[in-house]
């Protein structure tokens, strides 16, 4: 057969029948398979590629497989963000941000963009997304440029603070308030103490159900609690009840007087049972129903100390049963039956008894002391009478024996006085068995039965004839 180019190869199967030294070509580029040929191809099963200028193994072809971006360096060939920078960080003009575009020629940002266009290339910019923003000299978040809101307040020293208008200062709880303007700096649920009494204003709690001391069996809901549950009264802290009144009973201030009672706080006449018959749970819903309180003082301005019929009555007997229902009120042996049924054991009270007994004691003493006090005054009288001591000295004597005399009857009137002040000062009070004790014989706050049985024992005592009557006979 014809071989035009004497290469051994037919003319018509040499698809170089012109090329002695190429005969070959696979992937039909028209290149020769023979790479000692003219015009070789230097990717002979690759139609997109034929050439590799600079020998790295890509193409010179940028549009075919394995293109090579820079067909004149072997050591780069890819430029995967189109910037011009090789992505091979090792060789010539590396890109340090090889999928990122940028313009930027510096060593350590070659190839690298400034997002926020602040000026300064995002591979050095501690923020690069915000253009006020670039250093962060002690690497705690907050940006050294102090000129905007962002800025850190304290730019040489790490802190995490941001509340209150100071960022970047330290902060040893991490509760985001810098330690400068934490009232509590290392107690991170606290920073705030408005009324200065050393709790925090973070008030939260905890419910817990405990057993009930004074009712043996039962249990009531109290607190544990964290802060400060009245953070704007100085002398209240706590409230483990949860009933918006204080713990603290030295405080002036919103006390309660039954702490571990959600249902009473005050208590008038200080007899130990609360004055709510009623009450509404703190919190509860507008239209909510009161629920009957603990323990009701039913004589909320009378101390007493009933507790079986009724609570915080009197009870002059102490037998638990109130005055208003005992038949007996002096008798502890006796608190149920109709008073016009019952037979009672004591009828009058024990202690007014004994404080008469007292009086009419006292009375017999004063008296003696009073005739030994006239028979000293005779024997002196007699005395001077018989010795004739002089006058001066006899009127001396008998001023200083009239002067006792004066400090006794003083003594007496002082004693009268205070005993009329202290009966006046039980009958203000309401604590009309006290002001009995001393001798005052009014009815007020008796029941009006034993009103009755007084009424009539006066007019039985003032049909009695008198010593002053029988002589008249």
């Amino acid at each position: 057969c014809a071989d035009r180019d004497g290469d051994g190869y037919s003319n018509a199967g040499d698809p170089f029948p012109d090329d002695a030294t190429q005969w070959a070509d696979r992937d039909g580029d028209n290149r020769g398979d023979n790479p000692n040929g003219s015009n070789p191809d230097a990717f002979p099963d690759d139609t997109s590629q034929w050439k590799d200028s600079d020998g790295d193994g890509y193409g010179d072809n940028p549009g075919g497989a394995i293109g090579d971006a820079f067909p004149s360096d072997s050591t780069q060939w890819s430029d995967e963000d189109g910037d011009g920078y090789g992505d091979n960080i090792d060789g010539i003009n590396g890109d340090v941000c090889p999928l990122e575009y940028g313009e930027s020629f510096e060593d350590i940002t070659r190839g690298c963009p400034d997002s926020d266009l602040d000026g300064v290339t995002d591979p050095v910019d501690a923020f690069p997304d915000d253009p006020f923003q670039w250093a962060d000299s002690d690497g705690d978040g907050y940006g050294d440029n102090t000129l905007v809101p962002s800025g850190d307040d304290c730019v040489e020293v790490f802190g995490k603070s941001f509340e209150k208008g100071r960022q970047g200062c330290p902060d040893a709880d991490l509760d985001g308030y810098a330690d400068v303007d934490d009232a509590f700096p290392e107690d991170f649920e606290q920073w705030l103490d408005t009324d200065g009494d050393g709790w925090g204003d973070n008030y939260f709690f905890t419910n817990t159900t405990v057993a009930d001391e004074e009712n043996v069996g039962m249990f009531i809901t109290l607190r544990e609690q964290r802060g400060d549950a009245f953070p704007e009264i100085i002398s209240q802290w706590s409230d483990v009840d949860g009933d918006g009144w204080g713990d603290n009973l030295s405080s002036y201030n919103r006390v309660d007087n039954f702490p571990l009672r959600v249902s009473q706080w005050n208590d008038f006449d200080g007899d130990g049972y609360g004055d709510n018959a009623v009450y509404t749970p703190l919190g509860a819903e507008e239209g909510t129903l009161p629920l009957a309180a603990y323990q009701p003082d039913e004589c909320p301005k009378v101390p007493g100390t009933s507790s079986i019929d009724v609570f915080g009555c009197l009870d002059s007997d102490e037998d638990g049963v109130s005055d208003l229902n005992d038949p007996c009120i002096w008798d502890p042996e006796i608190s149920e039956g109709a008073r016009t049924v019952v037979t009672c054991s004591i009828t009058t009270d024990p202690t007014l008894q004994a404080s008469e007994e007292e009086g009419v004691s006292l009375l017999s003493s004063n008296v003696s002391t009073l005739q030994f006090m006239g028979g000293a005054i005779i024997f002196l009288l007699a005395l001077i009478f018989v010795a004739q001591i002089s006058k001066a000295a006899s009127r001396r004597k008998a001023v200083e024996a009239k002067r006792q005399e004066q400090m006794v009857q003083e003594s007496f009137g002082e004693e009268e006085e205070r005993r009329q002040a202290w009966i006046q000062h039980y009958i203000a009070e309401g604590n009309y068995a006290e002001a009995r004790s001393l001798g005052w014989e009014g009815t007020e706050g008796l029941p009006e039965w034993k009103q009755h049985e007084l009424q009539q024992q006066a007019e039985q005592e003032a049909a009695i004839p008198t010593m002053f009557d029988l002589e008249n006979l």
